[in-house]
């Protein structure tokens, strides 16, 4: 998606503010249904970056919340269930942010956290027992 490359130049130079209003503009010019549009799920991806990075915790949730409708059109390994995580981990949320890292695990097969934050990971033991994630409270 081409119209993604203008907000990603924001997020890079750090302009977080201007780049979500553009993203906003371009999530608003995707027709519907949005889950038929190529790449309209990278426009939530870019918006919850944008917001976590400005600390908006409630932006985050709002485009997080959107993810789902995206799964099946996708065939998703994990990516909308680790993208909820970690925006439930931020808020607070952490039962919640186990409960979307366990499924976005077992999706993905442990991929979904190879380049993670250990800040994430530490909920996980990415070594599957029995075939199944296991977890932990720190």
């Amino acid at each position: 998606m081409l119209e993604l490359k203008e907000p990603g130049a924001c997020y890079s130079a750090g302009d977080y503010s201007v780049g979500l209003k553009k993203i906003v503009e371009l999530w608003d010019r995707i027709p519907e249904p949005k889950t038929e549009t190529s790449n309209a799920y990278l426009v939530i991806e870019y918006a919850v970056a944008m917001a976590l990075k400005l600390a908006n915790l409630e932006e985050a949730k709002k485009w997080s919340d959107r993810a789902p409708a995206f799964i099946e059109k996708r065939k998703d390994m994990g990516e909308v269930e680790l993208l909820q995580g970690k925006v439930a981990y931020e808020r607070g949320e952490i039962e919640a942010a186990k409960l979307f890292f366990k499924a976005a695990n077992k999706k993905s097969r442990g991929r979904a956290f190879q380049d993670e934050d250990a800040k994430l990971t530490r909920f996980i033991v990415l070594v599957p027992v029995d075939n199944q994630p296991s977890y932990y409270d720190p």
